[in-house]
């Protein structure tokens, strides 16, 4: 229940700012899809956990970006990443899919009408959909969250980002592991 209430709560935060945003009359609103690949590892501070190593997976969603040099951008992204390791000599392969939510604010440090460079940052929602494997006793949370950041660009209506998302809460409490992923995605801009 409190995960939905937090996922009701970022989607009434989005809509409020992309509302303000809007209603400014200089300000313009884009809406967009992109996709991507991931590259992920589960950062860990336990010694019984080794030969850790992650495994490349992919990102997909949808995108609004609201204002001029100065934005807001929330994003809705189904994600996949994977990582293997060893815990008291058993192999362990923790596939995750989740529903990712990044609230970012960001600035355009070139803007002009055919291309702009930005820069954003901000919270990182995660939502687990399937249950990863994990050794018995040790199981990974259903929500955590985080911080993004993310450097794009843009070509006319094509996008491309890169991205660096840093678990701040951890997936699993036992096995003291937080996530670690790079992303880099291409996209269409609805103009």
């Amino acid at each position: 229940m409190k995960v939905i209430r937090l996922f009701a709560s970022a989607t009434l935060f989005t809509l409020l700012g992309i509302t303000s945003v809007k209603a400014q009359s200089t300000s313009e609103v884009n809406f967009g899809i992109k996709a991507g690949v991931n590259f992920s590892t589960l950062k860990t501070g336990l010694n019984a956990v080794t030969d850790k190593s992650g495994k490349i997976g992919f990102n997909a969603g949808v995108f609004a970006r609201a204002g001029n040099d100065l934005f807001f951008q929330p994003e809705l992204n189904y994600v996949t990443f994977s990582d293997k390791y060893r815990f008291n000599s058993n192999s362990y392969e923790a596939k995750f899919r989740q529903l990712n939510l990044p609230l970012m604010v960001g600035y355009k440090l070139v803007n002009t009408s055919e291309f702009n460079f930005r820069v954003s940052a901000g919270p990182d929602l995660y939502y687990n959909l399937k249950k990863p494997i994990a050794p018995a006793g040790f199981e990974y949370k259903k929500f955590t969250a985080g911080g993004v950041l993310n450097a794009g660009v843009d070509i006319g209506p094509l996008t491309l980002d890169a991205r660096y998302s840093l678990g701040l809460s951890k997936f699993n409490s036992e096995l003291g592991q937080k996530s670690n992923i790079f992303s880099i995605a291409a996209g269409f801009k609805f103009q």
